[in-house]
């Protein structure tokens, strides 16, 4: 299978977004890559379906998550080229990257390949407009993304959820124009959440890590509430303080997180924050989406403490097994009895299997190419997890 990698070139903060074109170089043999960063100036220049008709030909185009195909007119694609100017780390100028997206978005529908995909691991999914939909299903395009079974319909929300500041910026386009459309076409979608790499996972034994508890990254409801009820413990708590730092960095127009050397030192410092701590909590948003954290935390071998995601248990997570299911306030007595029972090395070191084995990056390489073999032959209706195993042909959530 030849399969043609199109997007540009960036260290992002969310690692994901950094692992999915190795995922395509490590699982396809015959994969490359196209786009800003990946690319000479001589075959941008040449554009995209020259670059199709001379190298080609595919089975399979994927067009990653730093290209604004699904950007709602020019004032969408200027605010997606700020961001990456300001929270990922390259070399490239803004009009290159206009100049590329315009390409992309002009070149696709005419391009001879079967199968056309874009990936959805960080899209806005209640924001998501019919406009946008009409983009995906007038292209012939599918996604790789969450399916059905962790983006759940606005009226199952929990009463929290509208208590969030996303909620409460955006409150006004949501709708479940998205949600629709993945229970209508579960043949467009390559069912995947987030992933991780090698690098990753560690195996320090709980019992000769330095802390006791953390509660990394932006403070949500769920986690503010968390945080509070931890601060009248005595329990070795993991600093935050690298994190408040690049903050107020970034706030004061500092390039923390556009600046490779200071965003690689921001991931080192986020991972070794998981790797020295015994118990991790975290807590789904008010949406609920699978967050990076539900992977990151019990790859990094800590005992995941958390009020989990939509969707966690057809994972493969169990609570008592994999992790410990605790509410912010009953986080202080949760911890008392995991921090001093034997049974918490066992869950981390389960939890830490289940990823490797289900959720690394390998894994998920090997999941996504079995919906790609089955789309390519036109076969394919669907994938969904049950239970820790990725079903394909098996597309109703």
């Amino acid at each position: 299978m030849k399969v043609l990698y199109v997007d540009a070139n960036v260290w992002h903060i969310n690692p994901t977004a950094n692992l999915l074109p190795m995922l395509f170089l490590e699982r396809f043999s015959e994969t490359s890559c196209y786009g800003p960063g990946f690319s000479s100036r001589a075959d941008l220049a040449g554009g995209l379906r020259r670059h199709v008709d001379t190298t080609g030909p595919y089975d399979v185009v994927v067009i990653g998550s730093n290209t604004p195909l699904l950007a709602d007119g020019a004032a969408e694609i200027e605010g997606s080229i700020a961001y990456l100017q300001r929270y990922t780390a390259h070399h490239l100028a803004s009009a290159d990257l206009a100049t590329f997206f315009l390409d992309v978005r002009e070149s696709l529908a005419g391009l001879d390949i079967p199968v056309k995909l874009i990936s959805t691991l960080n899209l806005d999914y209640y924001a998501a407009t019919p406009q946008q939909i009409d983009v995906v299903l007038e292209n012939g395009l599918g996604v790789i993304g969450p399916n059905a079974q962790f983006v759940l319909p606005l009226g199952s929300l929990p009463d929290f959820a509208k208590r969030e500041k996303h909620y409460t910026r955006k409150a006004d386009r949501f709708s479940d124009a998205w949600y629709d459309f993945l229970c209508r076409y579960p043949e467009k979608v390559v069912t995947a959440v987030h992933f991780v790499g090698q690098q990753e996972f560690f195996r320090e034994p709980l019992d000769v890590r330095a802390n006791d508890v953390a509660v990394p990254g932006v403070e949500y409801l769920l986690r503010k509430d968390a945080i509070k009820h931890l601060a009248q413990t005595r329990l070795r708590k993991s600093s935050k303080s690298y994190f408040h730092a690049y903050r107020l960095a970034n706030r004061l127009g500092l390039p923390v997180f556009s600046n490779q050397v200071a965003l690689r030192l921001y991931n080192l410092m986020f991972q070794r924050t998981l790797a020295d701590t015994r118990c991790v909590y975290t807590a789904r948003g008010g949406f609920g989406i699978p967050i990076r954290k539900f992977f990151e935390i019990p790859a990094a071998g800590a005992l995941l403490l958390c009020s989990p995601c939509n969707g966690y248990e057809a994972l493969g997570f169990e609570s008592g097994k994999h992790y410990v299911a605790a509410e912010p306030e009953a986080l202080p007595d949760t911890l008392a009895h995991w921090l001093q029972n034997p049974d918490a090395q066992k869950i981390a070191r389960t939890g830490q299997s289940l990823m490797l084995a289900r959720h690394s990056v390998s894994a998920r390489g090997e999941q996504i190419e079995r919906c790609l073999r089955e789309m390519v032959t036109g076969g394919f209706t669907g994938a969904r997890w049950t239970r820790g195993e990725y079903l394909v042909n098996e597309g109703r959530a």
